[in-house]
Parts: C-alpha cells; sequence; structure tokens
C-alpha cells in the first residue's frame, strides 16, 4: 500500500534527520523536512538520476521509494486537517494526543486514507477547542 511506504519512508527519514541535524530536536520539524524531501525525490530523480545512484542501491530506501506513490489525496486531507486544526486553535501537541488516544499513532502520516478522512470529519464537525472531550 502507498501510504504504509510512504509512512515508512518519512519514519526512516525522520530519524535520520535527526540524527544527522542535531538542532532538529522536534518531530513535528523533522517529520515536516522528511516530507518535503520524499516530495521532491520523483523531480530530483528525473533531474539527475545519477546523483542518487548510491542513496538507491541502499536497501531501506530502494525498498521504500521503489513503492512511493505521493498520493494527492493524502495531501489534500494533510493539508485539510491543518486547516481545521488552526480554526480549532490545536496545537501540534493536542493533535497528536488525539491520535494516539483514538488511532494509537503519534503521526497522521501513519494513519490509512479512511482513518485520515474521519479524523478531518471529527475535526469538521467540532468547535470544541479540546482535542480530547
Amino acid at each position: 500500500m502507498a501510504n504504509t511506504a510512504l509512512a515508512q519512508s518519512i519514519s526512516l527519514l525522520m530519524d535520520y534527520i535527526k540524527i544527522q541535524i542535531p538542532a532538529i530536536t522536534s518531530d513535528q520539524h523533522a517529520e515536516k523536512l522528511a516530507t518535503q524531501i520524499i516530495a521532491s525525490l520523483p523531480q530530483l530523480f528525473t533531474e539527475n538520476p545519477k546523483i542518487f545512484s548510491r542513496v538507491l542501491s541502499m536497501t531501506q530506501f530502494k525498498q521504500s521509494i521503489a513503492q512511493l506513490v505521493i498520493d494527492e489525496d493524502f495531501n489534500a486531507l494533510i493539508n485539510q486537517i491543518d486547516d481545521q486544526m488552526r480554526r480549532l486553535n490545536w496545537t501540534d501537541t493536542q493533535g497528536r494526543e488525539h491520535l494516539q488516544k483514538f488511532y494509537s499513532v503519534r503521526s497522521r502520516y501513519s494513519l490509512s486514507l479512511d482513518q485520515l478522512d474521519n479524523f478531518l470529519l471529527y475535526l469538521q464537525l467540532t468547535d470544541s477547542p479540546d482535542p480530547n472531550p
């Protein structure tokens, strides 16, 4: 499943980023950077595939990237959830707590499309600034 590969790729890259860039200490910042990097990979591969030959030879990344398909619906849901969280004045920590309580995950990128859609619907239907009523 593309979303599983995406979540695994982001998770691997987040860990790598936090190790290689000590200034990035929060999961939120590492997740944003990892997402941006992964989203740009198809274009970068097309522009200059020779640069990435070493990356492609690494087993972990080769499997993740080979399966990676950036799903427009997935990204659209993430953006809509961001908008709703801003509307409710939820912090990233509050969103993470909600995900942990109801989905047993820490990141939206670990959710399926159906789970993301349900989370978005929940946000759209609530006016509560408290994520865990």
